[in-house]
């Protein structure tokens, strides 16, 4: 796990440092959910412009995209490109974006073919100013163990031509998450890592933020639940 980058500092530290972020997940992970809350915290907080570029290949469902309009209210520009079928598609305007004095987030999913198109701009997010950072879901299948998760990770970082990574915990079983299923998701990262690094934050719904931060002393990224959709049973 020589990947491992940072992780002294807690996620909010991260924030106020960097400028330039890539969130790297598998299916689950609750990564564009993440990328969305960030993203508006981000603009909320400084007033500074946010760029999020979604550049997930695979997944139809759950996308930043899908949520453009909406953030374009606050100063979040969502960019993204249409894709035909499983097509790969670049977006345009990503390194202009990186190269700029503006917030960037990548949302990248769909495994190795939105990787090796993030190698692109490797040169950019190896930078003091940009941080990768890997969504961990100790509930997820592909984290049930401590090599999964590293062999996972250095499949995707290998295939972006990136060197190092943050962990950010993002315990969840979907909806219907309780304060005690996030608190368990918390023990089982830390039962994981143990002996190699500690995972000092994670993500939580705001409604249950006050239940789970008297229970940990993690630092704790409260967010909300922008990808509802009509269809998803709640």
């Amino acid at each position: 796990m020589g990947l491992l980058y940072e992780m002294n500092k807690n996620f909010g530290e991260l924030l106020n440092e960097k400028t330039n972020f890539v969130f790297i997940g598998e299916a689950g992970s609750g990564k564009s959910e993440i990328v969305l809350n960030v993203a508006a915290k981000l603009a909320r907080d400084t007033g500074r412009k946010v760029d999020v570029f979604d550049m997930d290949q695979t997944k139809p469902l759950y996308r930043s995209r899908d949520m453009k309009d909406a953030f374009a209210e606050i100063g979040v520009d969502i960019h993204y490109q249409d894709q035909f079928l499983d097509a790969p598609t670049a977006v345009g305007g990503v390194a202009t974006s990186l190269s700029g004095d503006q917030y960037t987030l990548l949302d990248v999913g769909g495994g190795h073919p939105a990787a090796r198109m993030v190698g692109g701009y490797a040169q950019f997010l190896r930078r003091d100013n940009a941080a990768p950072v890997y969504i961990v879901n100790p509930f997820r299948p592909w984290t049930k163990s401590i090599e999964a998760i590293d062999g996972t990770m250095s499949h995707i970082l290998g295939a972006s031509r990136l060197d190092h990574i943050y962990l950010l915990g993002n315990p969840n079983l979907g909806y219907h998450t309780t304060a005690d299923d996030i608190v368990e998701g918390l023990e089982k990262l830390d039962k994981l890592f143990e002996g190699i690094t500690t995972i000092n934050s994670a993500c939580v719904k705001r409604e249950l933020y006050d239940a789970v931060a008297d229970k940990t002393d993690k630092y704790l990224l409260p967010i909300e639940l922008y990808l509802t959709y009509s269809w998803v049973d709640r």
